[in-house]
């Protein structure tokens, strides 16, 4: 057990986490050079430099947003929380002589990093509608589930703020409506829904890890820092250049001019949630070579995968479908088969061992993405070769599909983003 150092960002002059591998397994070449080259830019494993930056930022937070948690708890939530409220919705000029703690952080957000391009934004938001459901297959059967088995130390924060005791499609509801508020055409400017919720997602990262840093049971010499810079990169690099990927694999057809404009749009995301410039990917291969990186901070599987994999198997088999309702026979039988199809879905990326500790049949093949991705692929250049308007009214269709979605997922409750309940870590 580790006391709590303070300020939580500052970087720890402290020996690496457990789970981190050490430097002679790290370093170790999976792929030759040559192909790694081609692929990212660069040989695959870490330099010596790089992993000794990869052991710093796992003590590291995200200086900012602790720093504001700092003053939020010393002035007290009641008289804090709803000034800070107030500035993300109307911005920090609608406050009279707001604090400097208040006014340092909105001066940091409310200015955009140099390499911003705005332009890019709204053409990378319109990369993602292209696919429909498959930014949530991405998200659900490879990143989170595959998150699960290869990315392991993450599930101790989810497990000690609760979350494997929560409502999993309500989980993935609330993830799926941050997801739909950073890609909407113009989400991203100051005062649109997907920048204000992504300030509030970073807020609700500082508070975990404020409160599990003050719990006696987070094992911080064998985790690190709770929600990390690490961790944080993870996350990020998943909705982005790993996202692209997978969209590619589910028949998406993201020529190079879009996979720029996505990026950009993901770069800036992440810089947003708090995510250092240095993690932040320009490229698709140097982002799938730094998610790479941050895999090998992973060596400690535990119970906890099965736990978090049992859940999302089964989480299909309870779906809310508004369209069946009534029709009870006609409703098992889509639950039955989106089961089916969220486990092929995962069988892309996962191997035997994996699907041992996730709790999952070891007989699953990827047949619903070898099944649709030729069609996927073969309609979205038919709207291509159509030219005109036909491409966008297609997206504008698909970007519907990825609305109707989370409805499922909420059930008859409203999409929004987590609100921190008693009990969880960030509840104020």
């Amino acid at each position: 057990m580790t006391a709590v150092v303070a300020p939580l960002s500052r970087p720890q002059s402290r020996p690496a986490p457990v789970r981190l591998m050490p430097w002679h397994s790290a370093r170790k070449k999976r792929i030759p050079d040559f192909v790694a080259k081609l692929v990212f830019g660069q040989p695959l494993p870490p330099t010596e430099a790089e992993w000794q930056q990869v052991q710093e930022a796992l003590w590291q937070g995200d200086p900012a947003m602790d720093q504001l948690v700092d003053w939020l708890f010393a002035t007290g939530p009641r008289v804090a929380k709803p000034m800070f409220d107030q500035a993300l919705e109307r911005g920090i000029d609608s406050l009279d002589n707001p604090p400097q703690p208040l006014r340092d952080f909105f001066a940091l957000v409310d200015r955009d990093p140099p390499w911003l391009n705005r332009a890019l934004l709204d053409t990378g938001a319109a990369v993602s509608h292209l696919g429909g459901k498959v930014g949530f297959y991405v998200l659900r059967d490879m990143a989170l589930m595959g998150g699960y088995a290869y990315f392991n130390s993450m599930n101790q924060t989810l497990a000690s703020s609760g979350s494997l005791r929560k409502d999993t499609s309500q989980r993935l509801g609330e993830t799926g409506k941050w997801l739909n508020d950073v890609t909407e055409i113009g989400g991203m400017n100051r005062f649109s829904d997907g920048f204000k919720t992504t300030i509030r997602v970073r807020l609700v990262h500082a508070l975990v890890r404020r409160n599990l840093l003050n719990k006696p049971d987070w094992e911080a010499d064998k985790w690190g820092l709770p929600i990390n810079q690490i961790d944080m990169q993870a996350t990020y690099l998943a909705f982005g250049p790993a996202a692209l990927l997978g969209s590619r694999a589910f028949g998406v057809p993201v020529r190079k001019k879009q996979a720029h404009a996505f990026l950009h749009l993901w770069r800036y995301v992440g810089w947003l949630m708090g995510v250092d410039e240095q993690w932040l990917a320009i490229t698709e291969g140097d982002g799938l070579r730094k998610l790479y990186h941050t895999f090998l901070t992973h060596r400690l599987p535990d119970d906890k995968i099965r736990q978090l994999g049992q859940a999302l198997r089964d989480e299909p088999r309870s779906r809310y479908l508004p369209e069946l309702e009534g029709r009870p026979r006609m409703a098992a039988l889509k639950r039955w088969f989106l089961y089916q199809q969220h486990l092929s879905n995962s069988s892309l990326i996962l191997g035997p061992r994996e699907r041992r500790q996730l709790g999952l049949p070891m007989t699953i093949l990827p047949w619903y993405p070898a099944i649709s991705a030729p069609w996927r692929f073969l309609a979205l250049n038919y709207y291509v070769w159509r030219g005109g308007h036909a491409l966008e009214r297609y997206a504008a269709r698909m970007r519907q599909v990825q609305r109707d979605l989370l409805i499922g997922y909420f059930g008859r409750k409203q999409p929004d983003i987590i609100q921190p309940g008693t009990g969880h870590p960030a509840h104020l």
